[in-house]
């Protein structure tokens, strides 16, 4: 029998974490080897557990599970990170991916489908909720469906947002990448999306790609 794989648990509701550690224990195919409250403590907490794959969630008071997954994979790129969330939207999905997570699951998800997804993700698969592949499908429906031959100008600026939201930034973290104000950053999305006739920011990135400001 194979060794069962190291499972990390980050999540700043102990009650979560506490679902979590029981549905593990009764999986022989997984082992919890540590746990984090906040995306903050994930790499400390990473050094000392040495996990083959984390659950990660998404909305933490400090630390977001984007920016903690971005620094799980600098530490060490060969682990696997799992999004854990109650977030359904695909954008959101797009941000932890984009980040570097091979996995996203609604909290909804029954112990069998967490468990298997962890095990598939150390297998080296990519696992993402039904209800959030289902808005991905519509999004490039959607995005092909309004693609122009000559796509709107935009501003350098808009471009340079379109770029960093495209590598899973929040709204907060370009706004500190590009040193201006948050709110600026969410009026220059506003206008992406008028502009371009689009609603979110999936639909931002297809369409960039369609045009070729983007590679994916």
């Amino acid at each position: 029998m194979s060794d069962p794989v190291r499972v990390l648990v980050v999540d700043d509701e102990a009650l979560v974490r506490h679902a979590l550690r029981a549905f593990i224990a009764d999986d022989h195919r997984v082992m919890l080897v540590g746990e984090a409250a906040d995306g903050s403590e994930v790499v400390d907490a990473c050094k000392a557990a040495d996990p083959d794959v984390v659950l990660m969630d998404i909305k933490m008071p400090d630390v977001s599970g984007v920016e903690a997954t971005r620094r799980v994979l600098a530490w060490n790129p060969r682990c696997r990170v799992v999004a854990l969330t109650t977030f359904t939207t695909e954008w959101r999905a797009l941000e932890v991916l984009r980040a570097g997570a091979c996995g996203y699951l609604v909290k909804n998800s029954t112990p069998d489908q967490i468990i298997d997804a962890v095990v598939a993700a150390y297998a080296g698969d990519r696992v993402v909720s039904p209800e959030v592949q289902d808005q991905f499908v519509r999004a490039v429906i959607e995005a092909a469906e309004s693609h122009q031959d000559d796509a709107p100008a935009l501003s350098d600026r808009e471009r340079r947002v379109i770029e960093l939201i495209a590598k899973g930034l929040s709204n907060a973290e370009i706004a500190a990448e590009l040193h201006y104000a948050e709110g600026t950053v969410k009026a220059d999305i506003r206008h992406i999306n008028h502009v371009w006739g689009v609603e979110n920011r999936l639909q931002i990135v297809l369409r960039a790609t369609e045009i070729g400001l983007i590679k994916l």
